[in-house]
């Protein structure tokens, strides 16, 4: 399965520099407001890896090719995290603020 929307995320908002914008968090919350038709694809591409991938260096793999530079914080699987993220995005894109495409 492609994952635009989790590639964008990665590559883009969550790579070395993503504390010029601020948190993890508010890097997410960016990408949503910015990314509306890739957000809303977002969920849906993380319950896809979260079933093809069963274990942790299988998912931090995944990421790696993704672009991704930002860990979980200690104590919180890869699993966790993308499951956190999923359920922002969602939150963030069901709200109906979220107009814009880049």
């Amino acid at each position: 399965m492609e994952m635009p929307g989790l590639a964008q995320l990665m590559g883009g908002w969550l790579h070395q520099d993503f504390d010029i914008i601020g948190t993890v968090d508010e890097n997410i919350d960016e990408f949503a407001r910015k990314n509306p038709r890739r957000a809303a694809t977002l969920p849906d591409e993380v319950a896809w890896l979260l079933s093809a991938h069963d274990s942790e260096s299988e998912l931090q793999a995944v990421l790696d090719r993704l672009g991704c530079d930002v860990m979980p914080d200690d104590g919180v699987s890869y699993r966790e995290w993308l499951t956190h993220i999923a359920d922002r995005v969602r939150a963030a894109t069901s709200d109906g603020t979220n107009r814009r495409e880049t």
